[in-house]
Order: structure tokens, then sequence, then C-alpha cells
């Protein structure tokens, strides 16, 4: 359960609040500044906070537009005495969920609040969790991002290589920006059919090609008012590629096939792990595209140029792996995290994903050892499943059926080893 965070600089005020919210089972802190709210909210799982209108060091209002502008979005509910509650009114204007007048300590509060707090444990569209880098670099970027995103006329273009997280970077400029509230639509440019990719961008009309049996709305209707991300824009056609600069320039677009323009009300965002200005010299991008998208740029570094988010960021990603997995694991033992840090990472955020995962299903005790993670340099069998005996690797694979609902196909995955070779794995031990 996350944390209620109490902001009240009356301190005796500020503890009968957070008791009150302990004693009808939920979890609770306070704090008595804007400074120290701050400080708790960068450092915790906070999921609410109930914050006084008039600080010592400030008031509600200033705290709420800190965590706009730094992607903290939960509920913020301000508790306000009668005096305050034009500022408290002024504070729901600005993005607060509710004022509530003192006492808090209501039967109606606690329901409002426990509500909220359920409410935000629903996966939305625009849910997302951010590891934020502490190295140099990670920092850097991040500064980056919340300079850029709220300046809605940018349009930023997303470098850096496979696996570095440029869908993560992307979803952050979202979040930060004004579109936040709006969606937030991923699009593969690498995964189109050349033949159909600017159906799939802009739709098309009934009749417009063989196989068009009805109108179909494209991605930029998708995100109207919100943002579009172009993943590997690099792999559009020329075609296309004029397309969406004339949609960029005009804000406005023509479905295939179609004889009226749509207004694109859209902000996007591209990223590509290619080199696009020898693209141009090779004539498979356009230059007039390339200096539209690439207005500000984001350099996402690899992991192994962070190596002091190497360890914090495998913790991050266990707390996830442990709900998806239904497991405990509480981390990694000293030398599992020498030999994480030790290790390259070629495949950067991804690659370590897949391993803290496959490492959270195999491990048996309290903390993960270094047999249960498996890196290319380590001894391992051909097909790259390392396993002792095959009782270990019969319950292995019980294990990845089990969290993944029986599917195959993700089973395989998790465990680092071809649908076919699971499929002879599950016929030798009587599993099929």
């Amino acid at each position: 359960m996350k944390t209620i965070l109490v902001v009240e600089d009356d301190r005796v005020y500020a503890r009968v609040v957070a008791n009150w919210l302990v004693k009808n089972g939920l979890e609770a802190r306070y704090v008595l500044s804007v400074a120290s709210a701050k400080e708790f909210i960068a450092g915790a799982e906070v999921g609410l906070v109930l914050s006084d209108y008039r600080l010592q060091d400030g008031n509600g209002v200033e705290l709420l537009e800190w965590m706009k502008a730094n992607g903290y979005r939960m509920p913020f509910l301000i508790m306000t005495g009668y005096g305050d509650i034009p500022g408290a009114v002024k504070a729901v204007k600005k993005g607060a969920t509710d004022y509530l007048p003192k006492p808090v300590q209501t039967e109606k509060v606690r329901e409002l609040i426990a509500g909220l707090l359920q409410e935000r444990e629903k996966p939305t569209q625009n849910s997302w969790v951010y590891y934020r880098g502490t190295s140099p670099l990670a920092m850097k970027l991040q500064e980056h991002i919340r300079l850029v995103a709220p300046v809605d006329t940018l349009t930023v273009l997303i470098r850096g290589a496979s696996g570095t997280g440029k869908e993560y970077v992307a979803r952050q400029v979202h979040a930060l920006s004004e579109r936040a509230d709006a969606p937030f639509v991923a699009v593969d440019c690498g995964a189109l059919p050349k033949e159909l990719a600017a159906s799939e961008l802009f739709g098309h009309v009934k009749g417009a090609f063989t196989g068009a049996t009805e109108n179909k709305t494209g991605m930029f209707a998708a995100a109207d008012h919100g943002t579009l991300f172009l993943d590997e824009v690099g792999n559009l056609s020329m075609e296309v590629q004029m397309l969406l600069l004339r949609a960029l320039q005009e804000k406005r677009y023509r479905p295939v096939g179609g004889k009226e323009e749509v207004k694109a009300n859209i902000r996007l965002v591209a990223a590509t792990n290619e080199d696009l200005e020898k693209a141009i010299t090779e004539g498979r991008f356009r230059e007039d595209l390339f200096h539209r998208l690439n207005e500000f740029p984001l350099y996402v570094p690899l992991l192994a140029e962070c190596p002091e988010d190497i360890i914090p960021l495998a913790e991050f990603m266990l707390d996830t792996a442990n709900r998806e997995l239904g497991k405990d694991v509480k981390g990694f033992d000293r030398n599992t995290q020498r030999i994480l840090k030790a290790y390259p990472w070629p495949g950067n955020i991804r690659e370590l994903k897949g391993v803290v995962k496959r490492a959270a299903l195999l491990a048996k005790e309290d903390w993960i050892i270094s047999e249960d993670v498996d890196l290319p340099d380590k001894p391992k069998q051909a097909d790259g499943y390392a396993l002792n005996d095959e009782r270990t690797e019969r319950t292995t694979i019980l294990k990845a059926l089990e969290a993944t609902g029986n599917d195959r196909k993700a089973a395989a995955k998790l465990l680092g080893i071809s649908r076919s070779t699971l499929y002879l794995k599950l016929k030798k031990y009587r599993l099929d």
C-alpha cells in the first residue's frame, strides 16, 4: 500500500491526522514543511498528498505546482480553515483534487481518500512508473525532459541505442506536458507494413484501396489533443515522410482516399536508434523532415554509461517482477550486485529487465544469488537455459507457465529458450 503524506506545520494536528488514517487501515506519514514534503515525495512511494493550505515555508499550491513540474501525478487534497477557503478554491483550479474543511477526521473524508487510492491502483492508459536515475548523464537527461515537456510547440527527437528506454522518455515528456490527461499513442514504425503505413497513421475512407471495406481512423486521430510517439521513425518510406512533414507543418492531414482535411491537434515525439544524418546522405530520409523533428533532441545514454544506476534500477525492476510473478524477493546479494555492475549490458535497460525478471522467477531464497542470474559470460547450455538438474528444470518450467497464465510463447521468452525447445521439455516431463 502506498503512503498518504500529511503536510501540516502544526505538529500536534499533523500527528493526530496521521494516526487517524493509520487507525483506519491506511499507511500514513507526516511532514511539517513544503521542503520536507518535496524530499519525502522524491524518495518514497506516495499514493496521495493531504496538505494544509498555509504552511510555514510556503503553501499547498506551491507544493502542488512543484509536483506537477516534476511529474508527480497523484491525488492532492487541501486541508483548510474557514479563512483559507479562497486559497483552497485556487488550489482546486490549479489541479488539486478537492479541498477539505478542518477537522478532516470524518467518515466522509475517509471514504473519499480510500476511493481515490483504490482508483489510483487501477491501470489506465496514462499510468506509467518511472525510475529517475542519479548518474550524471541520467540527471542531465531528466533536466532536459523537464525543460522541453511543457513547451508544446517543440517537436522532440529521442536518440539512443536499442533498449535504452526511449519510449519511457517519450512517456515522461507526455506526463510532464499540458497534454498529460489526453491519449499517449505509441507507433512502432519498423512494424508498419510499408503499403499500409499511411493508412495506419492518417486513416482511410471506404473504398480507398482494395480491402478498405469501411472508414478507418488512424493514429493521428487516436492521439487527438495528446501525444503521438513515432518509434524508429527512420523506417518510414519517403512517401510517408512527405505526408508526415506536411501534417506537421500545416497541422492538418487528409485520410487516404479522402477529400476533406482533418485538423491535427497532436504533439509529436519521435525516436530513432539510427544515424539519420547518414540516412539523409544515402537518400533514405528527408532532410527537411529531419530538421522539423530535431527541434529539441534528447540523448538517452547507454546503461553502461550510468554505472551508478545499475543496482537501483535492478531493484526497481525487481519490485515490478515481484508483483507480476507473485513473489517476494528482497534484493540481490553482494556478489550478484558485483556481477551486475561489472557486466557491459549491450542490450541496455531492456536486457537488464529480462535478466531481473528471470532471476526473480528462479530465486529459491529471499535474495537473488549469482546462480539465479543468467548472463552470457557465465557457463550455460547451448540454448542459454542454465539449470542444475532435471527436478529443478521441471519446477522452473512449471513456475514460468504459472507466471504467464500457461502462455507457452511468453513462458519460453521468460525462460530464455525457443518455443520448440520448450515443447520438447514439456513432452520430456509429460507437461504437454
